[in-house]
């Protein structure tokens, strides 16, 4: 333990001097080496430089350009790999096919493969892209980069590559859309049913052509809100938005069962709505922080849309239901009778399942949003406007029940029947329209069908066949009784 110190004094002292040297010449050999390497904005500002002089014609001078790219990589491919094998691997074959572009000497080909090595490095930048625990941190900003990246490829003959971007751009759209609808309805609602058309536009050799303006138009309407601020009116208006529609549907039915007096119906509607609430906490929580947005885009789409149908399909019945109801002898024979068997049983258990479904098809969506806009708010600000939020929804729901409770019961159920029936064609149109996002259903699209995304009605027949048939039943309903009395009035 005491031999160090039997070493001299004229030994130690440059023997301790060396050490510190070799210790500083190791971490500052690190560290210039880290100095030198460029921030990946440096690569993308060399990438850009890059497509700049092969616009111009100088293919030799782009190729210097883009020299400093590789350095970078060299330097910096072990940290990218940490933060994600995926992008990580993403960036190194996009690298590769660049410098074989330019071996090449396609100058198509090379823009075509900086575009794509650029789309990459400007995720890596902004952070927007799935790490390794499968997180991610989409921007808008980054999403106009990529709907930038599928408009080039298409400029460059590469429809493939579009195609691919397409689908991507659909997939990420979960990350992003709560930015959106936080500040403007209609550019989110014309924005999703945008990213069904592009896809439909790429597949059509004949449509392709479309596909340009419709991208031009995508970025022209995204981009002031990519650097928007937010307040808790935003973050207010999201569940006020998203809600209303389910709350219609809840509060019909809890005013129908309160004109019936059924306690129990009441009870299982209340629990139905209860239990699509938990379950939209918990999925978009799991979503939001546990998975990443490009894994669960599909998904999303999926869940929505199986489920606006079968609320459609429920909706459908229901207003029938209604209608039939709103004869106020035949609703007198029933309670007259005693039989309760519309309230009952199974019936109410239609009724919990209806609310149920309502409630996550708006609600799953409503806690996205919001969560999406938690990183870019203030926290007292955003609980501020979800309080406000939900404050004016059961304002709203409080309004329907005594409505309900005061309207004779012909109007109560006829109005009832109506807005049941509206919600049902937009809850198709708009099921429909997430399944064809997912890629379940084909997004094919024809130019002389109307376009109204506000009611889910969009330029597809996939969508607009069976919203016309549930309209035609609609319409059966309530003109079917009219005909038999006029022949009975004419008889």
């Amino acid at each position: 333990m005491s031999i160090p110190f039997l070493i001299p004094v004229r030994v130690r002292v440059p023997a301790v001097l060396l050490a510190l040297l070799l210790l500083l010449g190791i971490f500052g050999g690190h560290a210039s080496a880290a100095g030198d390497a460029p921030a990946p904005a440096d690569a993308l500002a060399a990438v850009d430089a890059a497509l700049l002089q092969l616009r111009s014609g100088d293919a030799e001078a782009s190729k210097a350009s883009f020299a400093p790219v590789k350095s970078w990589w060299a330097r910096s491919k072990q940290g990218a790999k940490a933060d994600s094998a995926a992008l990580s691997a993403e960036i190194g074959s996009g690298i590769a096919d660049v410098s074989l572009a330019y071996v090449g000497g396609d100058p198509g080909e090379i823009r075509s493969k900086l575009e794509a090595l650029r789309l990459a490095l400007v995720s890596y930048d902004e952070g927007a892209y799935a790490d390794n625990e499968g997180r991610t941190r989409m921007t808008l900003g980054a999403y106009l980069s990529k709907l930038g990246g599928v408009k080039s490829a298409i400029e460059a003959g590469d429809p493939d590559g579009a195609a691919r971007g397409a689908r991507e751009l659909q997939n990420l759209w979960l990350a992003v859309e709560g930015e959106v609808v936080g500040r403007s309805a209609s550019v989110y609602a014309n924005t999703e049913r945008d990213l069904v058309l592009l896809p439909a536009y790429l597949d059509d050799p004949d449509q392709i052509d479309r596909a340009v303006p419709l991208l031009d138009n995508m970025i022209a309407a995204l981009t002031p809100l990519a650097d928007a601020g937010y307040s808790w009116i935003d973050a207010a208006l999201i569940p006020i938005r998203e809600g209303l529609e389910a709350l219609l549907v809840v509060g019909s039915l809890l005013a129908f069962v309160r004109k019936s007096g059924s306690a129990r119906g009441q009870r299982w509607i209340v629990a139905g709505s209860a239990a699509g609430l938990l379950f939209s906490v918990a999925a978009g929580a799991g979503v939001s922080l546990l998975l990443s947005a490009s894994v669960f885009g599909a998904g999303n789409s999926l869940l929505n849309g199986w489920t606006g149908i079968a609320a459609a399909a429920m909706l459908l019945y229901v207003g029938y239901w209604l209608h039939r109801s709103s004869d106020i002898r035949r609703w007198n024979e029933k309670l007259q009778a005693g039989s309760r068997r519309a309230l009952s049983g199974g019936w109410t258990f239609s009724l919990a399942l209806l609310a149920f479904l309502a409630i996550v098809r708006e609600g799953l969506e409503t806690v996205i949003f919001l969560i999406g806009l938690a990183g870019r708010m203030p926290g007292r600000e955003l609980l501020l406007g979800i309080g406000a939020g939900f404050g004016v929804l059961i304002v709203v729901a409080v309004v329907i029940l005594k409505l309900g409770d005061r309207l004779p019961l012909r109007p109560f159920f006829l109005i009832s029947s109506v807005v049941v029936f509206y919600l049902g064609f937009k809850f198709l149109g708009s099921g429909i329209h997430s399944l064809q996002m997912a890629g379940l259903i084909p997004s094919t699209t024809e130019s002389y069908l109307p376009s109204i995304p506000s009611i889910s009605l969009y330029s597809s027949w996939y969508s607009t066949l069976p919203q016309l048939l549930l309209l035609s039943a609609a319409l059966a309903a309530y003109l079917g009784p009219l005909l038999p009395r006029r022949s009975r009035r004419a008889a």
